[in-house]
């Protein structure tokens, strides 16, 4: 189940990526396909995923700095699901899964380690008064969401300043000591990663471990509609889970983020 999710996330991501650079993307689906449907049953070679690998290797080439992290994340995947595909070997392909899985969110937690705007609360702070983080919650709370707008138009007129005139604005609180609440969230972002990243090191398949996984997707997701990135952490879980509720808990996040990537309401 966890390929043909990946599968459909693949899928999904380059057909929304494919008008980027289409002098090259065009002819390559063209044989792509040519290929599939012609010989199909006479060639090994996985064309299902090349094609797509392939599509994801241009972008980088061309917008190596734009991308985001989960691009990356996702060509890696791919990679180990066509290696896969060879040696037939579940075990090798969860070590991977594994290994991928625990280097992504340590990268993560050292990033926000060594980011000083991060661990001291600026970021959310920042984030959280602008409405770009929780903005699904500030929606229900009227008083808040015009501090957000309010905050906005501050910063929108800032932003169309001289810098050279040393102008600042004072943003409102949406919530009454955001800034103190901002620091105490910044570090239980940081202990819930790592605790993470260390639990899918030496109990991969513990039940424990991936209660918190999801827990940390989900939150993750509360915070901002992540989805694309979100959709193959999850996937990632039913890969490494023995566990069958938590599976169709990861299943219902992959699906769920699908579904708000196609709608645009996520990002992919």
């Amino acid at each position: 189940m966890a390929i043909q999710l990946l599968l459909l996330v693949l899928g999904t991501y380059v057909f929304i990526m494919a008008q980027r650079h289409v002098l090259w993307k065009v002819p390559l689906l063209f044989v792509g396909l040519l290929s599939w449907f012609l010989f199909r049953d006479k060639i090994k070679y996985p064309i299902v995923w090349i094609v797509p690998l392939m599509f994801l290797f241009i972008d980088l080439i061309f917008s190596y700095i734009w991308m985001a992290n989960h691009h990356f994340m996702l060509v890696f995947m791919v990679l180990a699901v066509i290696f896969y595909t060879y040696h037939k070997r579940r075990d090798i392909l969860q070590k991977n899964i594994q290994i991928l899985l625990v280097v992504v969110i340590l990268a993560s937690v050292v990033q926000k380690l060594e980011s000083s705007q991060f661990m001291s609360g600026e970021f959310y702070y920042y984030m959280i008064n602008r409405g770009t983080l929780f903005s699904f919650f500030i929606n229900f709370f009227s008083e808040s969401l015009e501090v957000t707008k309010s905050n906005y138009e501050l910063l929108k007129t800032l932003h169309n300043t001289d810098p050279n005139m040393g102008k600042s604005v004072v943003m409102k609180d949406v919530i009454p000591n955001l800034g103190k609440i901002s620091i105490v969230y910044a570090w239980l972002t940081v202990i819930m990663e790592f605790s993470v990243a260390i639990l899918l090191l030496l109990k991969p398949k513990s039940a424990l471990t991936h209660i918190l996984f999801s827990i940390m997707i989900l939150g993750i997701l509360c915070a901002r509609f992540e989805t694309a990135f979100m959709a193959l952490l999850a996937i990632c879980g039913i890969i490494l889970c023995k566990n069958q509720k938590l599976r169709l808990l990861f299943t219902m996040i992959v699906i769920g983020c699908v579904t708000l990537i196609v709608t645009k309401i996520g990002y992919h």
